[in-house]
């Protein structure tokens, strides 16, 4: 029994975790574990550095089994506690008393307790080490690791199990955080920091701790992490999962009877979708709460409504329900779809006709009215039964030159010319054909200049 003087003295703490590696259990009471480590996360202030360095003291008792007890602790509150705890484990003080029992040489046969502490060290080492996001806090196991190796001492690489679906999507569900989550975890380790070097007193750790509550009290916004951006970047890795269950589903073999089995990609991907809708829909209701934010709100939905949509799917799939698995779409929304009107129809519109000849309107800007074409366009002319320059009239003469056989053409040829070039092409009624009669010139006048019509045209 606790002399009542003695237990005066004694913080709430050392007395969890003395009662959690009390010599009389025959094995490792969790729940005592999980007392004590609700107990740190709840009071914070010194607890952890207490609950650390009396656990460190206890590993080293002489009584392997109190040893062994004080190690099962110490592994429960590094899963349960967080960056805190982690911050005191990974201290000089903590490390070199958890190891002061390890010879200079290392035995040729370690005992229980030292073999315990090594692999301890060693899962720090490919877990915490690797994963934390403080990990550049964490460098003092790292170094104690190199330290005890270049001792000669073995670490025994035990093979980590994969983790299996419903791990691995608590996991990902528990990474999974909002922006307000990250923000709060992220000043409750740096008040964490802030504590330590505060106790720890020495110039260069005063200097950090300065800087450190410049940034608690956001004396410079523009070094403030962007934690909307890190929220969105965890949603967008959700969505991509999301966006894969949906692909799968798609290219399932449907009609040749595939079926999931336990512990396939799809139960995977549908697990980690499963464990993070409730975390989901509780930022919806508190964005709903928050007028402001009605961004956010618009993509929590949005992503909510695939989720849902997809994971509908995959529990028909599931249920060998085809059907439903392969059409999302209700059927009688897809039926209205089918009756509706098609925007683009090229039967039921017709070619608007055209209500003049473009070369009308050319005539009546360079004054031809008289000369102009009937409004219908002609039928077009067959290369087959094209007039040849010969029937056209042969080549071009000068309007005085008289033509053996065939009438003289009018001085107002070159209208005709610029009118039916005025488009670029030779109007076909614009040209006489061979069919037209030919006319009997009024008057030839022989002898005279061959030029002086010319002076006329220019």
């Amino acid at each position: 029994m606790l002399n009542p003087q003695w237990a005066t003295t004694v913080s709430p703490i050392e007395l969890l975790v003395t009662r959690a590696c009390d010599a009389s259990l025959h094995e490792a009471n969790y729940a005592l574990h999980l007392e004590v480590a609700e107990y740190i996360n709840q009071k914070k202030a010194n607890n952890p550095r207490d609950a650390a360095m009396l656990i460190a003291r206890l590993a080293c008792n002489r009584n392997p089994h109190v040893a062994l007890l004080a190690l099962a602790l110490l592994e429960t509150l590094v899963q349960s506690c967080g960056y805190p705890f982690h911050l005191q484990i990974s201290t000089k003080e903590f490390l070199n008393e958890l190891v002061r029992r390890f010879p200079d040489r290392p035995p040729p046969f370690p005992g229980p307790v030292m073999s315990r502490i090594l692999e301890t060290i060693q899962s720090w080492k490919e877990t915490i080490c690797v994963e934390s996001r403080w990990r550049e806090d964490l460098t003092n196991i790292l170094d104690m690791h190199r330290l005890l190796m270049h001792k000669g001492y073995r670490f025994r690489h035990v093979p980590r199990a994969a983790p299996s679906a419903s791990s691995s999507a608590n996991t990902v569900a528990a990474n999974l955080k909002s922006a307000s989550e990250l923000e709060a975890e992220d000043r409750e380790a740096q008040s964490a920091k802030l504590q330590e070097l505060i106790r720890r007193g020495t110039p260069k750790d005063l200097l950090v701790a300065q800087e450190l509550m410049k940034s608690l009290a956001g004396a410079d916004p523009a070094k403030q992490p962007d934690y909307r951006g890190q929220a969105l970047s965890d949603l967008e890795r959700l969505e991509s999962k999301v966006i894969l269950l949906g692909e799968m589903l798609d290219n399932a073999n449907m009609a040749g009877g595939e079926r999931t089995v336990p512990g396939d990609v799809y139960e995977q991907v549908a697990n980690i979708l499963t464990t993070s809708r409730p975390k989901i829909q509780k930022w919806i209701s508190d964005a709903e709460q928050n007028e402001d934010d009605s961004e956010s709100l618009d993509t929590l939905l949005q992503l909510n409504d695939h989720m849902n949509t997809v994971l509908s799917r995959y529990d028909a799939f599931k249920r060998g329900d085809y059907a439903a698995a392969a059409n999302p779409v209700p059927s009688q929304y897809s039926s209205q779809a089918a009756n509706a009107t098609s925007l683009i129809d090229f039967d039921d519109i017709a070619p608007p006709a055209t209500s003049s000849n473009p070369a009308n309107e050319l005539d009546g800007l360079f004054g031809l009215g008289t000369l102009s074409t009937p409004t219908s366009s002609p039928p077009p002319i067959n290369p087959a039964t094209r007039p040849t320059n010969a029937q056209l009239g042969g080549s071009i003469m000068l309007p005085s030159t008289p033509t053996p056989g065939v009438a003289a053409q009018q001085p107002t040829m070159f209208g005709h010319f610029q009118q039916s070039h005025s488009n670029g092409v030779m109007n076909g009624h614009s040209m006489p054909t061979p069919h037209q009669q030919s006319q009997p010139t009024t008057s030839q006048v022989q002898g005279k200049d061959p030029f002086a019509d010319l002076a006329g045209l220019f």
